[in-house]
């Protein structure tokens, strides 16, 4: 398996992961979606916002090689919202990487921030950190769903592998 293969099959996980989650917290009452647990980054809608937006600001920011702005929370209110959000960002993830050769994956890209800053970065290790951040944020997902009785079942990548 080449380099870019690797990837698209990380951000499949990924995502497919990610469609798990929302599945299990649509099963939830609001008062459930929306309760703060009292630590990390809120709610299960808080953290599945989080995770879409910085999905998406990090592929902008390969895209355009600048971070675009942060997406508005108020355009992403709800569970529908969230649900076209994250498909729309499978299906620019899935051309961005399918356009990616695995030498353009190894390489450098020059990335400037909003504030203006720039660094300049490997794309497989902005790659590798959006899969890991994915990875910490579902982990909390399946801790408050599992909590509210509705387990999203096994995450690990390798029951994903083996479906």
């Amino acid at each position: 398996m080449d380099t870019q293969e690797q990837y698209r099959a990380l951000f499949a996980y990924h995502f497919d992961t990610t469609e798990r989650m929302l599945e299990a917290a649509g099963r939830l009452g609001a008062e459930e979606y929306r309760a703060e647990p009292g630590y990390g980054r809120g709610s299960l809608h808080d953290l599945l916002f989080h995770l879409l937006r910085t999905d998406a600001g990090w592929r902008g920011a390969l895209e355009m090689g600048q971070q675009p702005p942060a997406l508005p929370a108020e355009e992403y209110a709800d569970m529908l919202a969230l649900q076209e959000g994250f498909g729309r960002e499978r299906a620019a993830w899935e051309a961005l990487l399918g356009a990616l050769t695995s030498e353009e994956i190894m390489g450098e890209v020059s990335l400037t921030t909003r504030r203006g800053d720039v660094a300049v970065v490997a794309r497989w290790w902005v790659l590798q950190h959006l899969v890991l951040h994915g990875m910490q944020h579902h982990a909390e997902m399946a801790q408050l769903l599992t909590a509210a009785g509705q387990s999203p079942g096994d995450i690990d990548l390798i029951f994903y592998r083996m479906k």
